[in-house]
Protein backbone atom coordinates (compact mmCIF):
# COMPACT_ATOMS: atom_id res chain seq x y z
CA UNK A 1 0.00 0.00 0.00
CA UNK A 2 0.77 3.34 -1.18
CA UNK A 3 1.90 6.01 1.73
CA UNK A 4 -0.01 9.36 1.12
CA UNK A 5 2.57 12.74 1.72
CA UNK A 6 0.48 13.46 5.01
CA UNK A 7 1.72 10.13 6.57
CA UNK A 8 5.44 10.41 5.17
CA UNK A 9 5.82 13.55 6.61
CA UNK A 10 4.05 12.63 9.85
CA UNK A 11 6.49 9.55 9.78
CA UNK A 12 9.62 11.99 8.96
CA UNK A 13 8.37 14.08 12.53
CA UNK A 14 8.50 10.85 13.94
CA UNK A 15 11.83 10.17 13.36
CA UNK A 16 13.11 13.62 14.19
CA UNK A 17 10.99 13.46 17.60
CA UNK A 18 12.72 10.62 18.62
CA UNK A 19 16.43 11.25 17.68
CA UNK A 20 15.57 14.41 19.53
CA UNK A 21 14.78 11.86 22.40
CA UNK A 22 17.95 9.84 22.21
CA UNK A 23 19.80 12.92 21.96
CA UNK A 24 18.15 13.89 25.14
CA UNK A 25 18.71 10.68 27.00
CA UNK A 26 22.70 10.71 26.06
CA UNK A 27 23.24 13.88 27.31
CA UNK A 28 20.96 13.12 30.27
CA UNK A 29 23.24 9.61 30.88
CA UNK A 30 26.17 11.90 30.65
CA UNK A 31 25.34 14.43 32.93
CA UNK A 32 24.58 11.80 35.88
CA UNK A 33 28.09 11.07 35.36
CA UNK A 34 30.36 12.37 37.90
CA UNK A 35 34.28 11.95 39.62
CA UNK A 36 34.86 13.74 43.01
CA UNK A 37 38.36 14.28 44.42
CA UNK A 38 38.64 14.29 48.41
CA UNK A 39 41.08 13.28 51.24
CA UNK A 40 43.20 14.54 53.98
CA UNK A 41 45.95 15.76 54.79
CA UNK A 42 47.55 15.24 58.78
CA UNK A 43 50.99 16.80 59.83
CA UNK A 44 52.41 17.88 63.13
CA UNK A 45 54.50 17.01 65.97
CA UNK A 46 55.55 13.90 67.35
CA UNK A 47 57.26 11.86 70.29
CA UNK A 48 58.05 7.86 70.22
CA UNK A 49 59.34 6.24 73.11
CA UNK A 50 60.51 2.71 72.67
CA UNK A 51 62.53 0.20 75.31
CA UNK A 52 63.60 4.01 76.68
CA UNK A 53 64.70 4.99 73.47
CA UNK A 54 63.38 8.27 72.52
CA UNK A 55 62.59 10.18 68.65
CA UNK A 56 61.14 13.44 68.69
CA UNK A 57 60.26 15.35 64.99
CA UNK A 58 57.42 16.40 63.03
CA UNK A 59 55.74 13.54 61.31
CA UNK A 60 52.76 12.58 59.13
CA UNK A 61 49.51 10.57 60.11
CA UNK A 62 48.81 11.07 64.30
CA UNK A 63 45.39 11.28 63.95
CA UNK A 64 44.02 9.67 60.07
CA UNK A 65 45.64 8.77 56.94
CA UNK A 66 46.75 11.34 54.41
CA UNK A 67 45.19 10.55 51.43
CA UNK A 68 43.77 11.49 47.97
CA UNK A 69 40.84 9.93 46.74
CA UNK A 70 39.17 10.02 43.03
CA UNK A 71 35.93 8.47 43.01
CA UNK A 72 34.03 8.02 39.95
CA UNK A 73 30.02 6.80 39.45
CA UNK A 74 28.02 6.76 36.79
CA UNK A 75 23.88 6.47 36.70
CA UNK A 76 22.93 3.36 34.35
CA UNK A 77 19.45 3.71 34.83
CA UNK A 78 16.70 1.28 36.84
CA UNK A 79 19.00 2.30 40.08
CA UNK A 80 22.35 0.54 38.64
CA UNK A 81 25.52 2.54 38.72
CA UNK A 82 29.00 1.87 37.76
CA UNK A 83 31.52 3.29 39.96
CA UNK A 84 35.64 3.14 40.81
CA UNK A 85 37.49 4.47 43.35
CA UNK A 86 41.44 5.08 43.30
CA UNK A 87 43.04 5.79 46.53
CA UNK A 88 46.76 6.98 47.36
CA UNK A 89 48.06 7.73 50.54
CA UNK A 90 50.99 10.02 50.56
CA UNK A 91 53.51 11.24 53.23
CA UNK A 92 53.07 14.99 54.38
CA UNK A 93 56.84 15.48 55.66
CA UNK A 94 59.06 13.94 53.54
CA UNK A 95 59.23 14.20 49.35
CA UNK A 96 61.91 11.33 49.40
CA UNK A 97 58.86 9.09 50.38
CA UNK A 98 56.73 10.01 47.69
CA UNK A 99 59.40 9.41 44.80
CA UNK A 100 58.17 5.69 45.93
CA UNK A 101 61.80 5.11 47.17
CA UNK A 102 62.26 3.61 50.96
CA UNK A 103 63.42 6.13 53.34
CA UNK A 104 66.70 5.76 55.35
CA UNK A 105 67.28 4.70 58.26
CA UNK A 106 64.39 2.44 56.99
CA UNK A 107 61.98 2.86 60.05
CA UNK A 108 60.19 5.81 61.27
CA UNK A 109 58.60 7.32 64.24
CA UNK A 110 56.32 4.76 64.73
CA UNK A 111 58.66 1.83 63.87
CA UNK A 112 57.46 0.54 60.86
CA UNK A 113 58.69 0.21 57.43
CA UNK A 114 58.95 3.12 55.77
CA UNK A 115 58.10 2.31 51.89
CA UNK A 116 57.74 5.82 49.56
CA UNK A 117 54.49 6.58 48.54
CA UNK A 118 53.06 6.07 45.02
CA UNK A 119 50.00 6.34 43.24
CA UNK A 120 47.05 4.07 43.50
CA UNK A 121 48.63 2.94 46.65
CA UNK A 122 45.38 2.68 48.90
CA UNK A 123 41.84 1.36 48.20
CA UNK A 124 41.72 0.17 44.65
CA UNK A 125 38.24 -1.22 43.19
CA UNK A 126 36.14 -1.04 40.04
CA UNK A 127 32.46 -2.46 40.23
CA UNK A 128 28.25 -2.48 39.83
CA UNK A 129 25.76 -1.48 42.65
CA UNK A 130 22.12 -1.45 42.59
CA UNK A 131 19.16 -3.01 44.40
CA UNK A 132 21.38 -6.43 44.77
CA UNK A 133 24.07 -4.78 47.03
CA UNK A 134 27.72 -4.17 45.41
CA UNK A 135 30.43 -6.11 43.55
CA UNK A 136 33.99 -4.98 43.55
CA UNK A 137 37.24 -5.91 42.18
CA UNK A 138 40.35 -4.72 42.82
CA UNK A 139 42.38 -3.79 45.58
CA UNK A 140 40.12 -3.50 48.13
CA UNK A 141 40.01 -2.77 51.56
CA UNK A 142 38.30 -5.48 54.17
CA UNK A 143 35.89 -5.69 56.25
CA UNK A 144 37.70 -6.19 59.56
CA UNK A 145 39.04 -2.31 58.64
CA UNK A 146 35.31 -1.20 59.84
CA UNK A 147 35.21 -3.20 62.89
CA UNK A 148 38.40 -1.23 64.15
CA UNK A 149 37.14 1.97 62.84
CA UNK A 150 33.82 1.20 64.62
CA UNK A 151 35.08 -0.67 68.10
CA UNK A 152 37.64 2.62 69.07
CA UNK A 153 38.14 6.38 67.86
CA UNK A 154 41.97 6.43 66.67
CA UNK A 155 40.80 4.40 63.89
CA UNK A 156 44.70 2.72 63.11
CA UNK A 157 46.32 6.00 64.25
CA UNK A 158 47.80 6.82 67.30
CA UNK A 159 45.76 5.59 70.69
CA UNK A 160 43.77 2.61 68.83
CA UNK A 161 47.13 0.45 69.22
CA UNK A 162 46.30 -0.70 65.33
CA UNK A 163 49.15 -3.08 64.15
CA UNK A 164 50.15 -4.21 67.65
CA UNK A 165 47.58 -5.00 70.05
CA UNK A 166 44.91 -5.27 67.08
CA UNK A 167 44.99 -6.14 63.45
CA UNK A 168 43.08 -5.86 60.12
CA UNK A 169 45.32 -8.91 58.77
CA UNK A 170 47.06 -11.70 61.18
CA UNK A 171 50.39 -10.20 60.48
CA UNK A 172 49.10 -6.89 60.88
CA UNK A 173 51.06 -5.90 57.94
CA UNK A 174 47.81 -4.51 55.75
CA UNK A 175 43.81 -3.72 55.75
CA UNK A 176 43.21 -5.11 52.28
CA UNK A 177 44.37 -7.33 49.92
CA UNK A 178 45.54 -7.34 46.21
CA UNK A 179 42.97 -9.11 43.38
CA UNK A 180 40.18 -9.03 45.37
CA UNK A 181 36.55 -9.40 44.83
CA UNK A 182 34.03 -8.50 47.33
CA UNK A 183 30.35 -8.44 47.39
CA UNK A 184 28.12 -6.19 49.77
CA UNK A 185 24.29 -7.34 50.50
CA UNK A 186 21.78 -5.04 50.41
CA UNK A 187 20.93 -3.59 54.06
CA UNK A 188 17.56 -5.80 55.59
CA UNK A 189 15.88 -3.85 58.67
CA UNK A 190 19.70 -2.36 59.63
CA UNK A 191 21.81 -5.55 58.61
CA UNK A 192 23.73 -6.11 56.27
CA UNK A 193 26.69 -8.84 54.60
CA UNK A 194 29.96 -8.37 53.42
CA UNK A 195 32.01 -11.43 51.23
CA UNK A 196 35.72 -10.54 50.00
CA UNK A 197 37.75 -13.14 48.28
CA UNK A 198 41.31 -13.06 46.97
CA UNK A 199 42.97 -16.35 45.22
CA UNK A 200 45.96 -18.05 46.94
CA UNK A 201 48.90 -17.95 44.07
CA UNK A 202 51.85 -20.31 44.04
CA UNK A 203 53.46 -20.18 41.02
CA UNK A 204 55.75 -17.00 42.11
CA UNK A 205 59.16 -16.45 40.14
CA UNK A 206 60.75 -16.19 43.38
CA UNK A 207 59.64 -19.43 44.90
CA UNK A 208 61.41 -18.18 48.65
CA UNK A 209 58.86 -15.49 48.59
CA UNK A 210 56.43 -15.46 51.59
CA UNK A 211 53.70 -13.72 49.52
CA UNK A 212 53.24 -10.13 46.89
CA UNK A 213 57.36 -9.99 46.74
CA UNK A 214 57.83 -10.51 43.37
CA UNK A 215 55.14 -8.91 40.80
CA UNK A 216 54.29 -9.88 37.53
CA UNK A 217 51.75 -8.75 35.55
CA UNK A 218 50.39 -12.45 34.64
CA UNK A 219 47.66 -13.90 36.46
CA UNK A 220 49.31 -16.27 39.46
CA UNK A 221 53.14 -14.93 39.11
CA UNK A 222 53.91 -14.02 42.07
CA UNK A 223 53.51 -15.13 45.84
CA UNK A 224 50.40 -14.32 47.79
CA UNK A 225 48.46 -15.56 50.36
CA UNK A 226 44.85 -16.69 50.26
CA UNK A 227 42.13 -14.53 51.99
CA UNK A 228 38.42 -15.66 52.34
CA UNK A 229 36.69 -12.86 54.51
CA UNK A 230 32.72 -12.80 55.59
CA UNK A 231 31.18 -9.75 57.69
CA UNK A 232 27.67 -9.14 59.56
CA UNK A 233 27.11 -5.38 60.18
CA UNK A 234 24.00 -3.90 61.97
CA UNK A 235 23.56 0.16 62.22
CA UNK A 236 19.90 0.89 63.29
CA UNK A 237 18.82 4.31 65.80
CA UNK A 238 22.11 4.77 68.11
CA UNK A 239 23.01 0.88 68.21
CA UNK A 240 25.48 -0.54 65.48
CA UNK A 241 27.23 -3.69 65.71
CA UNK A 242 30.21 -5.22 63.22
CA UNK A 243 31.00 -8.99 63.52
CA UNK A 244 33.83 -10.47 61.06
CA UNK A 245 35.94 -13.52 60.32
CA UNK A 246 39.12 -13.43 57.86
CA UNK A 247 40.91 -16.61 57.29
CA UNK A 248 44.42 -16.29 55.60
CA UNK A 249 45.60 -19.14 53.47
CA UNK A 250 49.62 -18.89 53.16
CA UNK A 251 50.14 -22.58 53.77
CA UNK A 252 52.41 -23.58 50.37
CA UNK A 253 52.95 -19.94 49.23
CA UNK A 254 57.03 -20.11 48.98
CA UNK A 255 58.07 -21.29 51.99
CA UNK A 256 55.05 -20.51 54.03
CA UNK A 257 52.88 -23.34 56.56
CA UNK A 258 50.78 -21.18 58.21
CA UNK A 259 46.89 -20.79 58.35
CA UNK A 260 45.59 -18.17 60.42
CA UNK A 261 42.06 -16.51 61.16
CA UNK A 262 41.28 -13.45 62.78
CA UNK A 263 38.20 -12.75 64.68
CA UNK A 264 36.60 -9.24 64.85
CA UNK A 265 33.41 -8.14 66.97
CA UNK A 266 32.89 -4.51 67.60
CA UNK A 267 29.55 -2.16 68.85
CA UNK A 268 28.69 1.36 69.33
CA UNK A 269 25.75 3.18 71.31
CA UNK A 270 25.24 6.66 71.53
CA UNK A 271 23.99 8.54 73.97
CA UNK A 272 23.19 11.93 73.40
CA UNK A 273 27.10 13.53 73.15
CA UNK A 274 28.57 10.14 74.34
CA UNK A 275 29.52 7.02 72.31
CA UNK A 276 30.28 3.89 74.12
CA UNK A 277 32.50 1.74 71.55
CA UNK A 278 33.57 -2.03 72.90
CA UNK A 279 36.30 -4.58 70.80
CA UNK A 280 37.41 -7.95 70.86
CA UNK A 281 39.25 -10.01 68.47
CA UNK A 282 40.82 -13.32 68.41
CA UNK A 283 43.99 -13.76 66.38
CA UNK A 284 45.11 -17.78 66.07
CA UNK A 285 47.68 -19.59 63.39
CA UNK A 286 48.34 -23.54 62.60
CA UNK A 287 51.08 -24.77 61.05
CA UNK A 288 53.78 -22.60 62.59
CA UNK A 289 57.06 -24.30 62.30
CA UNK A 290 58.58 -23.50 65.77
CA UNK A 291 56.62 -21.97 69.44
CA UNK A 292 57.92 -18.65 68.69
CA UNK A 293 55.76 -18.49 65.70
CA UNK A 294 52.55 -19.65 67.19
CA UNK A 295 50.22 -17.20 67.40
CA UNK A 296 47.25 -17.28 70.16
CA UNK A 297 46.20 -14.26 71.67
CA UNK A 298 42.73 -12.50 72.73
CA UNK A 299 41.94 -9.04 72.71
CA UNK A 300 39.52 -6.82 74.35
CA UNK A 301 38.97 -2.87 74.79
CA UNK A 302 36.09 -0.34 75.56
CA UNK A 303 36.39 3.25 74.57
CA UNK A 304 34.13 6.56 74.66
CA UNK A 305 34.01 9.59 72.89
CA UNK A 306 32.47 12.61 74.07
CA UNK A 307 31.59 15.83 72.13
CA UNK A 308 31.30 19.44 73.86
CA UNK A 309 31.00 22.06 70.76
CA UNK A 310 34.03 22.31 69.09
CA UNK A 311 36.01 19.88 71.34
CA UNK A 312 35.81 15.90 70.98
CA UNK A 313 37.22 13.97 73.89
CA UNK A 314 38.34 9.96 73.01
CA UNK A 315 39.24 7.77 75.05
CA UNK A 316 40.50 4.06 75.03
CA UNK A 317 41.58 1.15 77.18
CA UNK A 318 42.58 -2.47 76.48
CA UNK A 319 44.60 -5.57 76.93
CA UNK A 320 45.90 -8.32 75.30
CA UNK A 321 46.67 -11.84 76.11
CA UNK A 322 48.75 -14.27 74.84
CA UNK A 323 47.22 -17.87 75.21
CA UNK A 324 50.08 -20.25 73.27
CA UNK A 325 53.57 -18.89 71.90
CA UNK A 326 56.68 -18.44 73.77
CA UNK A 327 54.80 -15.56 75.72
CA UNK A 328 52.02 -17.81 76.79
CA UNK A 329 49.96 -16.20 79.75
CA UNK A 330 51.48 -12.96 79.40
CA UNK A 331 49.23 -9.93 78.80
CA UNK A 332 49.77 -6.20 76.58
CA UNK A 333 48.27 -3.12 77.43
CA UNK A 334 46.83 -0.33 76.16
CA UNK A 335 45.54 3.07 77.44
CA UNK A 336 45.09 6.08 74.50
CA UNK A 337 43.58 9.31 75.08
CA UNK A 338 42.83 12.15 72.49
CA UNK A 339 40.86 15.06 71.80
CA UNK A 340 40.44 17.04 68.44
CA UNK A 341 39.05 20.89 68.77
CA UNK A 342 37.63 21.20 65.15
CA UNK A 343 37.91 24.90 63.96
CA UNK A 344 35.37 23.69 61.09
CA UNK A 345 33.55 20.51 59.66
CA UNK A 346 36.57 19.38 57.74
CA UNK A 347 39.84 20.74 59.88
CA UNK A 348 40.61 20.24 63.07
CA UNK A 349 44.12 20.91 65.60
CA UNK A 350 44.45 17.30 67.31
CA UNK A 351 46.27 16.06 70.44
CA UNK A 352 46.93 12.04 70.98
CA UNK A 353 48.28 9.72 73.48
CA UNK A 354 48.92 6.17 73.59
CA UNK A 355 50.62 3.92 76.06
CA UNK A 356 51.58 0.43 75.60
CA UNK A 357 53.01 -2.34 78.26
CA UNK A 358 54.18 -4.85 75.89
CA UNK A 359 54.94 -7.97 78.07
CA UNK A 360 53.61 -10.49 75.26
CA UNK A 361 55.81 -9.16 72.89
CA UNK A 362 53.29 -8.69 69.80
CA UNK A 363 55.11 -4.79 68.31
CA UNK A 364 57.15 -5.90 65.68
CA UNK A 365 59.54 -3.44 65.48
CA UNK A 366 59.96 -4.50 69.54
CA UNK A 367 62.53 -7.19 68.99
CA UNK A 368 64.54 -4.97 66.46
CA UNK A 369 65.23 -1.90 69.11
CA UNK A 370 68.13 -2.31 71.37
CA UNK A 371 66.70 -2.37 75.23
CA UNK A 372 64.41 -4.63 77.66
CA UNK A 373 62.03 -2.05 78.61
CA UNK A 374 58.64 -3.58 77.69
CA UNK A 375 57.18 -0.05 77.30
CA UNK A 376 55.80 1.87 74.19
CA UNK A 377 54.67 5.50 74.25
CA UNK A 378 53.89 7.98 71.10
CA UNK A 379 52.22 11.30 71.59
CA UNK A 380 51.41 13.60 68.78
CA UNK A 381 49.95 17.13 68.23
CA UNK A 382 48.97 18.04 64.78
CA UNK A 383 46.74 19.72 62.74
CA UNK A 384 43.99 17.92 60.04
CA UNK A 385 42.83 19.15 57.02
CA UNK A 386 39.82 16.94 54.73
CA UNK A 387 38.70 17.92 51.54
Amino acid sequence: MSRTPVQTLENLEMKKTLVAIAALAAFGAQAQSSVTIDGVADAGYQSLNLKGNTVTGFQGNGSSTSQINFRGTEDLGGGLKANFHVESDWNMVSNNANTGAKTTPLTGLDGTLNNGATFGNGQLLVGLTGGFGSVHFGAINQNGLSAIALGQPFGTAIGGGYASVIRVNAAASGVREDQSFRYNTPTFSGFAGTFLKSNKQTKAVDSTAVQQTSFSTTLGAYDKQGVQEIGVTYANGPLAANYNSAKFDGNGVGTGTIESTVNTLAAAYTMGAAKFMFLNQTNKNTGAATVATTVDTSYTSVAATYTMGQTVLMANIGGLKANAGSKNGEKSSIVGIGADYNLSKTTALYARYESIDDKASVIAAAATIDGTDTKRTRTALGIRVGF
